[in-house]
């Protein structure tokens, strides 16, 4: 029987791929896939780093491998790759079925460029083989359909989008990162619910491999509950970055570790990060959201309304502008929007300084970003603009007690509250909680926070 292995070391089969043309590089990974399929380790440096990544002290697999398995690695080590490495392995040699289309899934994160990354190297797997090229009977944007009757398919984090499909395997590329564009919240733990009963019935693999993020969540508890027990049924991989893909530069791990310390032991040494926390819990969030209330009329001849900005330059990031006034019970959201990218900064000061009159505002606050820049656009459309007294981090946590409170009321504004849903509270070396949105997430309507 042909192992995947065998087809990684095969120049006409997984082994033709340009990344794999030095097999010794992957040496490492080889070993990692040796384990989650069950196949023989006998070299004492394969048998070692086995015992250092998984924590056990001895290797004896179940026959045929781990059913389930996680590889927690750093940032630029192959990941990927290999993730679809997996699925291109566990379709192209299965045996041909008539029986309605089996899927081999990889999910990614919920952002178009990672599902395109995720796909691109699955696609590259076959159409650089001139065997497997062979077995693809037709290619779409996402999915690749074999001659045997599989299905290669990659699908975003969303539980839904893979509910009632039959699989062979299943991989989850970056699980710490899954989480909802349309609402903000994490999906990692129900993906994980959503794929187990995909492969109910074909005793398929599920493999999980990502970074590791904060101590929370659906990766944090594979790892709690399975690393480094011997009788777990669930493998468990740990490894630095430079471990898994010894080609690293030290230039480049040397940067990473200056530019951002708390970072490189997360993304480059593979540890979990200490510290962070969700900021809002959801469930208080929603009970200040008024269902169906969109934006708030101006109140005439009021003047307990205030504004703030969060400018942008219009090449990247929107322009966030918020409006609320104070209640007997708190804090009234009348209306939260953003431009998006790209605009003329000074077109969209006109527009946001025309509100700001409607409803009675000619002095607002906002962030100190481009400095006096801001402050003179808006003064010359009549707007007086002065920096918040806080910074990003002491805003948010003063909005903390009024959602906790339910003493603030907001409009029912998607992208407010998936960017609200997707902040979290972060304590530094010196003890100061610092908030921030996750990686590859926005708060361009941030200005609610004041």
């Amino acid at each position: 029987m042909l192992t995947i292995l065998d087809a990684l070391r095969d120049k006409q089969l997984l082994g033709a791929s340009p990344a794999l043309h030095d097999p010794t590089t992957w040496r490492p990974w080889m070993t990692f896939l040796a384990c989650v399929y069950g196949l023989p380790i006998d070299d004492p440096e394969d048998l070692k780093l086995f015992k250092a990544c998984t924590g056990r002290s001895h290797y004896s697999p179940p026959p045929g491998g781990f059913r389930e398995a996680v590889a927690i690695v750093g940032r630029q080590s192959g990941k990927t790759r290999v993730a679809s490495n997996i699925v291109a392995y566990e379709s192209a040699f299965a045996e041909a079925t008539t029986d309605g289309a089996v899927y081999s899934i990889l999910c990614a994160q919920d952002w178009r460029s990672s599902i395109r990354a995720a796909f691109s190297y699955l696609s590259a797997a076959f159409q650089a083989s001139p065997v497997l090229r062979r077995s693809v009977s037709r290619e779409t944007t996402d999915t690749l359909d074999l001659v045997n009757g599989y299905r290669c398919a990659t699908y975003p984090c969303r539980p839904a989008s893979i509910r009632g499909l039959r699989a062979k395997v299943a991989v989850c590329d970056e699980i710490a990162y899954f989480r909802s564009t349309e609402s903000g919240y994490a999906t990692d733990t129900e993906m994980l619910r959503a794929l187990r009963p995909c492969l109910a019935t074909t005793g398929g693999k599920l493999v999980v491999i990502s970074s590791p993020y904060g101590a929370s969540g659906a990766l944090w508890e594979l790892h709690r509950r399975h690393f480094g027990r011997d009788d777990s049924p669930t493998l468990v991989w740990v490894a630095s970055a430079p471990t898994m893909n010894p080609t690293l530069s030290r230039d480049y791990l040397e940067r990473m570790r200056l530019d951002d310390p708390e970072a490189y032991r997360s993304e480059v040494l593979g540890e979990f990060r200490a510290g962070i926390a969700q900021l809002l819990d959801f469930e208080q969030l929603d009970a200040c959201v008024v269902r169906g209330r969109g934006d708030l009329l101006p109140i005439p001849g009021s003047l307990a309304h205030r504004g703030f900005v969060d400018p942008s330059g219009g090449r990247a990031d929107a322009f966030g502008l918020a409006i609320a006034h104070l209640t007997t019970r708190g804090v009234t959201v009348d209306v939260a929007r953003a431009w998006p990218a790209p605009f003329e900064p000074s077109v969209i000061v006109r527009e946001a300084a025309s509100l700001f009159k409607d409803f009675g505002i000619t002095r607002i606050s906002g962030d100190r970003y481009a400095g006096e820049y801001n402050a003179e656009a808006f003064r010359a459309a009549g707007i007086r603009y002065e920096p918040a007294r806080l910074d990003r981090s002491g805003l948010y946590l003063e909005l903390l007690p009024l959602v906790s409170g339910r003493r603030i009321e907001l409009p029912d504004n998607a992208q407010l509250l998936r960017e609200l849903r997707t902040l979290e509270r972060r304590t530094g070396p010196s003890g100061r909680d610092r908030v921030d949105h996750i990686r590859g997430a926005h708060d361009d309507l941030a200005p609610i926070r004041q």
